[in-house]
């Protein structure tokens, strides 16, 4: 074979020009490697047109040796990377060895013998240093100083601020970190959680609380519940189906909100204590809470419930939040809605399915006629129940008289036997008075 190959590549080179370099070899490795792990040694040739190579493994490892042998297509120099891949059995040590030769364009010749070292140890102990070096917010300060087993942090920053950088260094290399880096802020208070997983899996939870000051809050209390106006118009939500985007001046300020034309309603932003955005409706310097429900196609701005006293009223969650509605049963699955609808602003009942998470219009007259057809099938079975009634009544009488006609046959039956025996005993007495008298005679005689 490595003849061949040599011929080969001389052939090649009385009809391609090329460029003479000398050949060289060489191996790299890992200096080593722990118990179970795998470990790959690579073999470099450079300036090589075609090379006749194998590389063994001794050692503390089941074995990886492997032969490879082969040219360039177009017999001009390249460099090849040949590698093999151990696994690392015991403690102790896996030798590599190279050998063969390899043949450059210009067809010289080099002998290849190398050899690499590789020690395997024990497996060291997973860290479990899950601590951070250092935490901070760049351009601002966090409050208290950072120490690593103190895990609940806090800064302040403008107003104008809406993007801020959290920087946190890990305290050993095989730890990761998760939560720092770029987070946007919005007025009031936003918290964050950085955690930090060690090597072995263990975890700690490093807490900061942002807070972004607004030095001129509108607040508001809607049913008991403190809120702050949204007054930067990028920390607003998307649009709400059937709103335009508009201007509330409110106070020395222009606050950002929706207009519906539809609906005749002005939305504004507003925020919680806990940093959570919704919308509610502003008019007159008065505040309420926007409810609004998307499903099937339909968007329901909603209203209070008039009264009805044929259902039972009771709370239910559409889209994550808690509904007042109305139920003819609390175990039924339908559901009745009040509201208006964003695109036609039709006020009227909607029927809720918790099965399938859709509303439909409520069809009045549907229940009407279902209620009518109800009655006709309630007095069929009225009518039917007193055929039945009549027929069982007419049943027992006839019974009745059977028995009572059974009887006067029998106590009939009873009377002639009684006469018979009756007539018996007559006929009895007749015939001894007869035997008496004639006995009497023959005495006389």
């Amino acid at each position: 074979m490595k003849n061949k190959i040599k011929k080969a590549v001389l052939l090649s080179l009385a009809f391609v020009p090329f460029n003479v370099f000398a050949a060289s070899s060489s191996i790299s490795a890992p200096s080593s490697v722990e118990v179970g792990s795998s470990v790959t040694a690579k073999v470099t040739l450079k300036g090589t047109a075609a090379w006749n190579v194998s590389i063994n493994s001794s050692g503390s490892t089941s074995g990886c040796s492997q032969k490879f042998a082969d040219a360039t297509g177009d017999g001009n120099n390249t460099t090849k990377v040949l590698s093999v891949t151990c696994k690392a059995t015991s403690i102790g040590a896996i030798g590599f060895t190279v050998t063969g030769d390899i043949t450059s364009a210009d067809g010289s010749n080099s002998n290849v013998a190398l050899s690499k070292r590789v020690t395997v140890t024990a497996v060291k102990p997973k860290s479990s240093d899950n601590n951070l070096k250092s935490l901070s917010i760049e351009g601002y300060e966090i409050s208290p100083e950072f120490k690593k087993d103190t895990l609940e942090y806090a800064a302040t920053v403008p107003s104008t601020v809406d993007k801020i950088n959290i920087i946190a260094n890990k305290n050993d290399s095989t730890a990761s970190v998760e939560g720092a880096g770029e987070k946007e802020v919005v007025e009031g208070s936003n918290p964050f959680e950085i955690v930090v997983t060690a090597q072995n899996g263990s975890t700690k939870t490093y807490k900061l609380v942002v807070t972004v000051e607004d030095i001129n809050p509108i607040e508001l209390t809607i049913d008991g519940k403190k809120y702050s106006v949204v007054k930067r118009k990028d920390n607003l939500e998307k649009k709400p189906t059937g709103f335009d985007e508009t201007t509330v001046k409110i106070g020395e300020f222009d606050i950002p909100g929706f207009k519906s034309e539809t609906l005749d309603l002005t939305l504004v932003g507003i925020k919680d204590e806990e940093g959570k955005i919704s919308l509610a409706i502003y008019e007159d310097g008065k505040y309420k809470e926007y409810q609004e429900l998307n499903s099937n196609q339909i968007t329901l701005y909603l209203l209070d419930l008039p009264k009805n006293d044929d259902y039972t009223k009771t709370t239910i969650k559409i889209n994550g939040k808690e509904i007042e509605v109305y139920k003819y049963n609390k175990s039924s699955k339908y559901s009745l809605v009040y509201g208006k609808n964003v695109e036609t602003g039709k006020e009227d009942y909607y029927m809720y399915d918790e099965v399938e998470g859709t509303f439909q219009r409520y069809n009045e007259e549907q229940l009407e006629e279902l209620n009518e057809q109800l009655t006709n099938y309630l007095y069929v079975i009225y009518a039917f129940s007193g055929c039945l009634g009549l027929i069982f009544l007419c049943f027992i009488i006839s019974k009745c008289a059977k028995s009572k006609a059974k009887k006067k046959a029998k106590l009939k039956e009873m009377n002639n036997e009684k006469d018979k025996e009756k007539e018996n005993e007559e006929i009895i007495e007749d015939f001894l008075d007869e035997k008496k008298k004639s006995k009497s005679k023959s005495k006389k005689k």
